[in-house]
């Protein structure tokens, strides 16, 4: 379970640097992300209304502008990275 978390953590912020909205993931050794992002309300609101659910940590000191994402399944985080793609257009 580990190394599958690890692994799918590896390749979720590999795809996720290449997203022009990405201005900077926080270096990670745990099973979810920080990712500082343009607008990140619209995206929080945006993935919500898709049933995705991530953490706006926006407002919390030293995480403005940014979404906390938990490392999901290769599954969960194809769909997430689907959803990205699309509002990054």
């Amino acid at each position: 379970w580990i190394k599958q978390t690890v692994d799918e953590r590896e390749k979720l912020v590999q795809e996720l640097n290449k997203l022009e909205m990405i201005h900077h993931i926080t270096p990670s050794d745990a099973n979810f992300i920080l990712v500082k992002m343009a607008d990140p309300k619209a995206v929080y609101d945006y993935l919500v209304s898709q049933g995705i659910i991530v953490r706006d940590r926006s407002k919390v000191e030293l995480c403005e502008g940014c979404l906390r994402i938990t490392v999901g399944t290769t599954a969960e985080n194809n769909l997430l990275l689907e959803k990205l793609t699309t509002i990054n257009k």
